[in-house]
């Protein structure tokens, strides 16, 4: 082989490559112009699209045999972000060609975690695993160099079968989430760093879906998204811009809907002007699987095919997920493309690649020595139960309802359809444990230590409104001390092609509920979904506590101890829950301040106030604020002065919690109607023992609120720290322009 030849001197010894492309010593930029310069238009345009595999799971067409140029895949393990992906697909739920991997949360779980350390930690689990699959299981079925990571499409409508995967409604949050995980997909050592451990990427992670891809998701291959340049500068655009700036993405994929009228893989507005020129991404983009073609097809902004993926790549689409690209050749030819539209897209291409290591010699990868036995291993078992932990929702909680004590329960009636079921532990696009653990074995676990007896049955079903089994149930619930129901929703509600019509709970469930609600037990009622449920009555009622989690990953044990208070409670919403679909526009219209407004920044309390907010959470501990809230300097003239915003509480008990602190501000003058009306500053997640006290600090620029430099200014600032709806302590900053 080429990259076993080496030059031997006297002292020292150094590698002898045929071309200097294959030099790792050398620029990036002077191998990719001597690769370029070798490679064959032919070569270069079926590098161009994902076609069939090689044994290890690498594109064939990826290889040039001549310049001994090895397989890549532009986006091997499509589920990086769930976990490895193992071979895995749609729910399935047995070990896979690939072995057993650590399944996470689903997105909405990881958001509510309000974690971002958390989270980077969970990134560099995941490409820790990654890296251990690829370079040691044997005839592994995919490239875990890439993969397809978050989706950070803004869950502007809880209706669209999509929201499960995203990170919530906020972009604020949903930037400082995303970069902690990708930076630990991609090979930094802290999520303060600024540069890599080593020159080369960990993992590609490919963002998705630039930009307007926020459902319906039915009809998604014809749908055309309508959205106003404010929206999109204030609403769609900016979590990509963060991650660019904080060098926190490789790859991108293009949605799937048309914008504007234009296709999204053939938008040059987006994909060229804004991306590239504005934004200086020197990444690549990569369609979705497969909407090139839908071009022509669906949306018919062009005649014919080869003029469809001509207007793809000519738009700074660089590269297709799966074969439509082939016919670049035949676009060629016809004089639909230019040579030099081609070379800039693999030139793209090939640059990610070197980065990746893919194109430096076999063995010298830095992250070839993490060894098999990381996968699934205890310490990772840890984490994911951690992040499980930390992403449970307390939303309401009468009377101390929860913990459970366990020196006073002697039987526990556990009842729902989703207490005994995996398949609502993951959603779509997975890995598979080596062990699910449900809530009820974690249940069961606790009980059988503390001489509790634990009951069980369904009781209710989501897909039907069957009562058979409410008689058991009831009976059941009867005979013991403390009830749990366990619900909600499984993906074949909210997943791909598939939105959702209602916000309640389906089946059966909501009516069982009330009929167990009726017995006036200690009763809870946790919610499995991964987007809204509004079900009022179970708090108007004020007889039952209610939790929500995501769909949670392999750990449920971690919602036990929750439960009997071996853990406390610090997730918070990354959405809103509106009362009923009443509060929402048609899911089809994109606009964001059309009156009531859509997710928290724009919504109108008074004319639809929420179920409960975004970033809403109980604990079990009380918490004072010990001091105002204090701003420094208090009134400034300059937008560049630094403001330090102070707040200190204390953990009254009588648990060592967590809490996750969210400091939010709104422009009091403003009459921009297409700017927010209020917005998350800053956040962050603080340990605390029993009466500790801490006070937390958060320090910005008033130049760098998002659209300060618009009609607001000069004008008064409230912030004020609570969630969007709830204002605990307030203060004002007030900004003036002297003459």
């Amino acid at each position: 082989m080429i990259f076993d030849l080496y030059e031997y001197h006297i002292y020292s010894y150094k590698p002898k490559y045929e071309y200097p492309f294959q030099d790792p010593s050398l620029p990036i930029d002077t191998r990719l112009d001597n690769l370029m310069s070798l490679l064959t238009t032919e070569e270069k345009i079926d590098m161009l699209w994902m076609g069939a595999l090689t044994p290890d799971g690498e594109t064939i067409n990826m290889i040039v045999p001549r310049l001994n140029i090895r397989g890549f895949s532009w986006m091997g393990q499509a589920y990086v972000y769930r976990s490895a992906s193992n071979g895995c697909n749609i729910n399935c739920q047995s070990p896979t060609t690939d072995g057993n991997v650590s399944v996470l949360p689903q997105g909405t779980g990881v958001a509510s975690t309000w974690n971002k350390y958390l989270i980077f930690q969970a990134g560099v689990m995941i490409s820790d695993e990654s890296m251990a699959i690829h370079y040691n299981y044997q005839n592994r079925t995919v490239d875990y160099k890439t993969g397809a990571s978050s989706v950070i499409n803004i869950a502007r409508d809880p209706r669209w079968g999509r929201v499960p995967e995203t990170y919530g409604e906020c972009p604020i949050l949903t930037g400082e989430i995303a970069v902690a995980f990708n930076k630990g997909l991609m090979g930094y050592t802290k999520l303060e760093d600024t540069k890599l451990e080593y020159e080369i990427y960990k993992v590609l992670p490919v963002m998705r879906h630039f930009v307007d891809y926020d459902g319906p998701d039915n009809g998604r291959f014809s749908f055309n998204a309508i959205i106003s340049d404010p929206d999109l500068r204030a609403t769609y655009l900016p979590v990509w811009k963060k991650l660019i700036d904080e060098n926190a993405i490789v790859g991108v994929m293009s949605a799937i809907s048309a914008v504007n009228g234009v296709p999204s893989a053939a938008n040059k507005y987006l994909l060229n002007d804004v991306l590239r020129n504005e934004w200086n991404f020197t990444g690549y983009v990569i369609s979705d699987c497969d909407p090139v073609g839908d071009i022509q097809r669906s949306f018919h902004y062009t005649a014919t095919l080869e003029q469809a993926v001509a207007a793809s790549v000519s738009s700074g689409n660089d590269i297709n997920c799966g074969g439509v690209f082939q016919l670049l050749h035949k676009a060629l030819k016809y004089g639909f493309v230019d040579l030099d539209v081609i070379n800039t897209a693999i030139r793209r291409g090939l640059r990610s690649r070197f980065l990746s290591g893919n194109l430096d010699p076999i063995g010298s990868d830095p992250y070839a020595s993490i060894p098999y036995s990381v996968v699934d291993s205890l310490e990772h078992k840890l984490l994911t139960k951690q992040i499980i932990t930390e992403s449970i929702v307390l939303l309401h909680n009468p009377s101390q309802i929860l913990p459970f004590n366990l020196t006073k329960v002697k039987r526990i009636a556990v009842i729902g359809p989703s207490a005994d079921d995996i398949t609502v532990q993951a959603h779509t696009y997975h890995g598979t444990p080596s062990k699910w653990i449900t809530t009820l074995d974690g249940i069961q676990t606790i009980a059988s230590k503390s001489n509790i007896t634990v009951v069980h049955t369904t009781g209710a079903f989501r897909k039907n409104d069957s009562d058979e089994d409410f008689a058991h149930a009831l009976e059941l619930a009867i005979e013991s001390d403390v009830i749990l129901f366990v619900g909600g929703l499984d993906a074949s509600f909210e997943e791909e092609d598939t939105d959702r019509s209602t916000l309640q709970l389906p089946g059966g469930q909501s009516e069982l509920i009330r009929l167990l609600m009726s017995l006036n037990k200690p009763f809870a009622v946790l919610i499995v979904s991964g987007s809204p449920i509004s079900e009022p009555l179970i708090v108007q009622e004020n007889r039952a506590a209610l939790l929500w989690i995501s769909y949670f990953g392999q750990s449920g044990d971690a919602i036990a101890e929750i439960l009997f208070g071996f853990s406390v409670p610090s997730g918070c919403l990354p959405f809103t829950i509106p009362m009923n679909t009443s509060q929402l526009l048609p899911i089809d219209d994109y606009s964001m301040s059309k009156s009531p407004g859509r997710t928290y920044r724009y919504l109108d309390y008074t004319k639809a106030p929420p179920f409960f907010p975004f970033g809403y959470g109980l604990s079990y501990s009380t918490f004072t604020y010990t001091s105002p809230l204090s701003i420094y300097p208090n009134r400034i003239d300059n937008l560049d002065t630094d403001i330090t915003v102070n707040i200190s509480l204390s953990n009254d008990g009588p648990y060592r919690t967590q809490r996750v602190v969210q400091l939010y501000y709104e422009f009091v003058n403003s009459t921009v109607s297409y700017l927010p009306k209020r917005e998350l500053l800053q956040f962050n997640k603080l340990t605390f023992e029993i009466h500790e006290e801490k006070t937390v600090s958060f320090v910005f620029r008033t130049r760098n609120l998002p659209y300060s430099n618009r009609q607001q200014i000069p004008g008064s600032v409230n912030l004020w720290i609570g969630n969007s709806y709830n204002r605990d302590v307030q203060a004002t900053l007030t900004i003036v322009f002297d003459d």
